[in-house]
């Protein structure tokens, strides 16, 4: 295991810095990763951030009673310990959907980072029981896909591959659902993932504005520019006018 051991400032808490970065620790070795070090043998803090004003006060709650107790369980000092709460919640009107715990991914789409570590996160949330995002342009961008005469998706192989690693370790709790954005749905992304791999959920964005960071990817040759184009996405610069082909080609 590699660890990197940091000195941390915080200017307004000097308790419970993070001192330890585990690096490539598949998800399921997360229990030995709690702690930097050996229990009994470390600490961990972060000094202040000098001189103090009052934006560094801390205000200290309090907490009195349990929830979250299993059934027929009375929360009381003795009982109210982390590995009795019932974390499991559920959503959904009609369809419910079980979860572990309360969390989802973040929108894992089309970027490099997500498609190479795919298998890390599908794996990880199915056995987590938690809901993972599959975000959006993931057939757009799939070098392998086919559409019928009219411009729909009859073939993706990279969605294929992340549902159905997803659905080779469900247990049961928690789901996989697919982001679209307008190319999606002009794709028929919806109608692919529900007739082939009977999905009950899909994600609408309304456009790129809707989000607050770039929203784009790179495109790295010209032919692959051109293909993205004639499948409906916008590219900057166009890369069908002979005067932005001609700029790329001497590394504009």
């Amino acid at each position: 295991m590699c660890l990197r051991i940091r000195r941390a400032v915080f200017s307004s808490s000097g308790t419970l810095a993070p001192l330890m970065d585990a690096k490539d620790e598949p998800s399921f070795r997360g229990r030995e990763v709690l702690y930097p070090g050996p229990f009994g043998e470390i600490s961990a803090g972060g000094d202040k951030n000098y001189p103090l004003d009052y934006s560094h006060i801390n205000i200290q709650g309090y907490a009195l009673g349990a929830k979250g107790m299993p059934d027929g369980v009375e929360g009381n000092p003795d009982t109210a310990i982390f590995p009795s709460v019932n974390t499991e919640t559920e959503y959904g009107w009609d369809i419910k959907v079980k979860m572990k715990i309360p969390v989802f991914t973040g929108a894992l789409g089309s970027t490099e980072i997500a498609r190479r570590n795919w298998e890390h996160f599908a794996i990880g949330a199915a056995i987590s029981g938690i809901t993972i995002v599959c975000g959006e342009n993931v057939c757009g961008i799939d070098p392998q896909l086919e559409l019928d005469s009219n411009g729909k998706i009859t073939k993706s192989p990279d969605m294929d591959r992340r549902i159905e690693t997803y659905k080779k370790f469900d247990e049961g709790y928690g789901e996989i659902l697919v982001q679209m954005n307008v190319e999606d749905t002009r794709l028929g992304v919806a109608e692919y993932a529900r007739k082939k791999h009977r999905l009950e959920t899909i994600e609408l964005k309304w456009g790129q504005g809707a989000k607050c960071i770039g929203g784009e990817i790179k495109v790295k040759s010209l032919e692959r520019a051109l293909e993205l184009k004639r499948r409906g996405y916008l590219i900057t610069p166009d890369p069908s006018i002979k005067t932005n082909q001609e700029a790329f080609k001497l590394g504009a």
